[in-house]
């Protein structure tokens, strides 16, 4: 028999998508879309989509993060979303304004637009439409709808001035789960990292700071809008790792509950499985097709010259 000539990871994405078929001709035996992968976040093992379906339904807290700028993330959270709508979720959005109690859903009849500028989603910011399936999704699904987001002003003075611009209601929360030595570390690289090794080391641990203050409005939320039944949250994958980012804070805050992180991860430049460490902190990945972009970092380049 002749060897395969496909890589590895590509022949290990091929069988995470023959996972998710059924055995009638291939038709879909759950929601995610044809083109993507369900995987075990620590073995890498592929799974039936049936498998994210039983946990998100049993669990207290799912959490769904996304590369932003990839539509099939927001399809794909959108078809969750619809699949488990017995479960009726109240639904958290890192992408509209933090609110003390759940946001009002925009009358029958009244555009998406109009109710999103009105709860702070920067539509140009987060390239509005894209997000159009999963927030149609969680209207139409969720137990009600909560905001998460802090100001930019308030994100401002916390990486100028540190922990002790925080605010007070965050800085209790963060207090109930300190991010440890490790764990700063790693998120200081990350930032590094992501603003293309042209951050200011002054500017790394307000930046830091900053990130952990919106992780913990995110679980301020989620804690709250749980008091009446499950909460979904919808952020970046950033916010969703377990190691360092909200599942951390609220196995500290509801230590008795059940939390699912689910990581949406793009497959890599060879149309393989992504990076080794960009499996770490999800209990569950979706593998997806790639957004071809531009290098963030080649103007930061050109301009250092």
């Amino acid at each position: 028999m002749a060897r395969s000539t496909i890589p590895a990871a590509t022949r290990a994405l091929l069988l995470g998508l023959l996972a998710g078929c059924g055995a009638g001709g291939g038709a879909s035996t759950g929601p995610l879309p044809s083109t993507v992968a369900l995987y075990d976040g620590a073995t890498r093992a592929p799974l039936d989509q049936q498998v994210l379906q039983d946990r998100a339904r049993s669990a207290d807290f799912v959490l769904l993060g996304e590369v932003h700028d990839n539509p099939v993330h927001h399809e794909t959270r959108g078809r969750i979303l619809t699949a488990l709508a017995a479960v009726r979720p109240a639904v958290v959005f890192e992408q509209l304004r933090a609110s003390d109690g759940p946001i009002p859903p925009p009358p029958r009849g009244q555009p998406d637009d109009a109710w999103l500028d009105q709860h702070g989603f920067d539509r140009a910011g987060w390239r509005w439409p894209l997000h159009r399936p999963v927030v149609a999704a969680a209207i139409a699904h969720g137990r009600s709808i909560w905001g998460s987001n802090l100001s930019r002003e308030s994100l401002v003075g916390v990486v100028r001035s540190g922990e002790s611009a925080v605010p007070p209601e965050l800085g209790t929360v963060m207090s109930r789960a300190p991010l440890d030595s490790a764990g700063q570390a790693l998120m200081d690289q990350e930032l590094i990292d992501g603003h293309c090794g042209q951050l200011p080391a002054s500017m790394v641990g307000g930046m830091r700071t900053a990130q952990v203050a919106r992780d913990a409005s995110m679980a301020r939320a989620m804690m709250a809008a749980a008091a009446s039944g499950p909460a979904w949250l919808i952020a970046g994958n950033g916010h969703v790792r377990g190691d360092v980012a909200v599942p951390r804070i609220l196995r500290a805050l509801a230590p008795g509950k059940t939390v699912l992180a689910v990581g949406l991860l793009e497959a890599s430049a060879t149309g393989g499985l992504p990076p080794d460490d960009a499996w770490t902190g999800y209990d569950l990945v979706i593998v997806t097709p790639r957004v071809e972009r531009p290098d963030p970092c080649a103007a930061l380049r050109r301009s250092s010259r």
